[in-house]
C-alpha cells in the first residue's frame, strides 16, 4: 500500500516526489514540450558550473524575488516559458526545495504534481510507491495536497493520512495553491494566473524520472558544502 513520506525517510522501492510550486511544474511542462532533459541544482552557482559542462545551448532558469537571476535566460515560470522554445534543449533549474528532497542513493525517483497526475496514475496504477512530499520534514502544503491528492487515486483503501485529510479541505487543488505559502508569495509578486496554470491537472502526458546526479565536491569547486546535481528525463514505461 502506498504510503506519503513526510519525515524523509530512504524510500524502499520506487519513489514519487511531489512537488507543484515553485519548480515541479515547470520540470514536468518542459519535458512535455520536448526538452531533453532537466537537471535540478540547489542554486545559482552551481547552475553556472553545470551549464558550462552541458554546453552554451543549455537554457539556465532561476530567480530571486521574482525577478530572473543575473546571466540566466529567465525565471521558472510556466507563463513565462510558454512562448520559449524548449524542444530538443537540456535546461538547468534552480530548484533548492526539490533538490534537498532527495536522499543520496534514492535511484527509482519520479516526479509527480497536478500537472501531470494522469500520466502517474496510468504509470503507477499497479505499484506500492512511497510519495514524498517536496520540503519534507517541513513540507509545502502545495505539495502535501497534491500527495493526497495521488495517495486517493492511486490507493483509494489507504488509511486516512495527513496528506488526504488536507485534501478534504481543499477539494479545488487552485484554493490549496493559493492558500499555500509559495502560493501567497507568487501573488504578492502579481503572478496568480501560474496557479491556475499549476493547479491544471493531466495536462503534461510525461512523468519525469531521475536519470543520473552529479557530485560537486566542495573542495574541488569552491562551494561552501558538497552539492549534487540532479537529471530528470522523461519516462515512458
Amino acid at each position: 500500500m502506498c504510503r506519503v513520506d513526510l519525515c524523509l525517510t530512504p524510500a524502499q522501492g520506487p519513489l514519487i516526489l511531489v512537488e507543484v510550486l515553485p519548480a515541479g511544474s515547470v520540470l514536468s511542462f518542459l519535458l512535455a514540450r520536448g526538452a531533453t532533459e532537466v537537471w535540478t541544482v540547489p542554486g545559482p552557482k552551481v547552475a553556472r558550473l553545470l551549464a558550462e559542462e552541458l554546453g552554451p545551448d543549455t537554457l539556465l532558469l532561476g530567480e530571486a524575488e521574482g525577478f530572473p537571476l543575473e546571466g540566466f535566460h529567465g525565471r521558472p515560470s510556466l507563463l513565462d516559458l510558454e512562448g520559449t522554445q524548449v524542444a530538443g534543449k537540456r535546461a538547468v533549474l534552480v530548484a533548492p526545495l526539490l533538490n534537498q528532497s532527495l536522499l543520496p542513493g534514492e535511484e527509482e525517483v519520479y516526479l509527480a504534481g497536478f500537472r501531470n497526475a494522469k500520466a502517474v496514475m496510468d504509470l503507477f496504477q499497479r505499484a506500492q510507491p512511497t510519495l514524498r512530499p517536496a520540503g519534507a520534514p517541513e513540507p509545502l502544503l502545495s505539495a502535501v495536497v497534491a500527495a493526497g491528492f495521488l495517495q486517493k487515486k492511486l490507493c483509494p483503501k489507504a488509511p486516512t493520512s495527513l496528506a488526504t485529510a488536507l485534501l478534504r479541505a481543499f477539494p479545488d487543488p487552485q484554493e490549496a495553491l493559493f492558500q499555500s505559502l509559495e502560493g501567497q508569495a507568487l501573488h504578492r509578486q502579481g503572478r496568480t494566473e501560474e496557479l491556475a496554470w499549476a493547479s491544471l491537472i493531466g495536462v503534461d502526458p510525461v512523468v519525469p524520472r531521475l536519470a543520473g546526479v552529479r557530485f560537486f565536491p566542495k573542495e574541488a569547486f569552491g562551494l561552501s558544502q558538497d552539492r549534487y546535481a540532479q537529471r530528470f528525463i522523461p519516462w515512458n514505461a
